[in-house]
């Protein structure tokens, strides 16, 4: 007999909880979803969008309101198809490893023509595939190139797109435009001066999101997700008794509405929303959270979600990132893990960079790599440090009089094992006999 069910005690509608759903609306985006609007209104007038650029922080929205807003704008497209001719592409340059301007172009080219990708050309060659696949289509044509910044200081592209008509790599049927959306708040001010007075109209940030933003966009989706739980707006059919012992939800455009929930505590999506609200502002982040207290009461068999179990969900997802950023590394900063892992077991963290050095070089030759000079294998410390996985702390003066520094783990020594072991290259490192070894000189 199976144990798996086809319906949950606690969850109605749990995929409205996962990163892949997109909202219908963004009240709390108003402001910013009205600026966009104002860079892609020309589109709609037959004559081309703005460049525009959405910059913030990761689970501001930026994607969501870009897809939100195009959505619109296809809807009045299709209305005036005798008027608007409108074609749309939506790019995520860090999904699909966009490092450069030729992988760029020819994923447009793909996702214009729905032919495959071209591969083996010169990027000059590539470059004008994609421009005559924007000649084929004609019309406005709207390149949203998500996670922008993965395209680092090749910028060649950057500079073409937005130059097309003025440098007649289209003709004069073809209105293309770029809606770059970047996490990275520093990237625009480092590109070059030419691509970046030629690649921006526009530029709308998206602020993180306070305590207040998040339980709005908590409960909304809340609302969706969980069983016996509901958002109604208020009006005069709802009697004050009704109102009394619930929540009343006031959103950005000063609607009121009643929520209650047979299965969330009332102090759990403040909770969450204050966690969230405190380290990034991310929604994503908070909605993640929200969803994991629902799959934790559910495995307890819990009747209701409380503040317990999100406090319980922020552990877990925490750790979650930590050690998905510790499988994604690479072998050289597997290597000053393993070293520091080595030495916390053997109980001499915190510990100096020079021993720590020590020991990655025995480790390297174990596993046949090659070995970094002591300054560049500091930086992978420091990298593990600006990860949270390890810590560092300056102690006192170095022998030439430089800071000196200490390390220590910040995650438990099994969880580093355990994903250095799942990395073939380390799967034969006997960690505790390192330790041993190190211990007994």
């Amino acid at each position: 007999m199976t144990q798996f069910s086809t319906t949950s005690p606690i969850f109605e509608r749990e995929e409205v909880l996962r990163e892949e759903y997109r909202p219908d609306d963004l009240p709390e985006r108003t402001d910013e979803m009205e600026d966009l609007h104002m860079s892609l209104a020309p589109a709609a007038r037959g004559v081309g969008a703005n460049n525009v650029f959405l910059h913030g922080k990761a689970g501001q929205g930026k994607t969501a309101a870009a897809k939100a807003k195009l959505s619109e704008l296809q809807d009045h497209a299709e209305q005036e198809s005798d008027h608007l001719n409108l074609t749309t592409a939506y790019v995520s340059c860090e999904s699909h490893d966009l490092s450069t301007s030729y992988k760029a172009a020819s994923r447009i080219y793909q996702e214009l023509t729905g032919n495959s990708r071209p591969t083996g050309y010169a990027t000059d060659v590539v470059m004008d595939m994609m421009f005559e696949a924007m000649n084929d289509i004609g019309g406005t044509i709207i390149i949203v190139l998500d996670e922008i910044d993965t395209l680092s200081d090749d910028d060649r592209i950057l500079y073409s797109l937005p130059r097309a008509r003025a440098q007649d790599y289209v003709g004069d049927h073809v209105f293309p435009s770029i809606i770059g959306i970047s996490n990275d708040l520093q990237w625009r001010d480092n590109l070059s001066p030419k691509v970046k007075s030629s690649l921006y109209d526009d530029s709308v940030l998206f602020s993180p999101y306070d305590a207040t933003q998040l339980q709005q966009i908590l409960r909304r989706r809340a609302a969706k997700a969980f069983r016996d739980t509901e958002l109604i707006p208020i009006d005069e059919t709802i009697d004050n008794a009704d109102l009394e012992g619930n929540i009343v939800e006031i959103d950005q455009s000063g609607r009121k509405y009643l929520f209650r929930s047979g299965v969330l505590t009332d102090d759990m999506i403040p909770l969450i929303a204050a966690l969230s609200a405190q380290d990034t502002g991310d929604a994503r982040q908070a909605i993640k959270y929200l969803r994991k207290a629902g799959e934790l009461a559910d495995k307890h068999n819990d009747t209701r979600v409380s503040a317990d179990h999100a406090r319980e969900a922020q552990a877990l997802v925490e750790r979650e990132a930590v050690v998905e950023a510790m499988r994604e590394m690479t072998t050289q900063a597997h290597l000053a893990l393993a070293a520091l892992t080595a030495l916390e077991l053997s109980g001499d963290a915190p510990v100096r960079a020079k021993p720590i050095y020590g020991v990655y070089k025995s480790i390297a030759s174990q596993i046949d790599a090659d070995k970094l000079g002591q300054r560049r294998f500091k930086d992978h410390l420091r990298e593990l440090d600006m990860q949270g996985i390890a810590d560092g702390e300056k102690v006192t003066a170095g022998s030439i009089g430089g800071p000196a520094w200490e390390y220590q783990l910040q995650v438990d020594t099994e969880i580093a094992v355990e994903v250095l072991k799942d990395t073939a290259r380390f799967a034969d490192i006997d960690f505790q006999k390192i330790s041993v070894d190190r211990s007994n000189p």
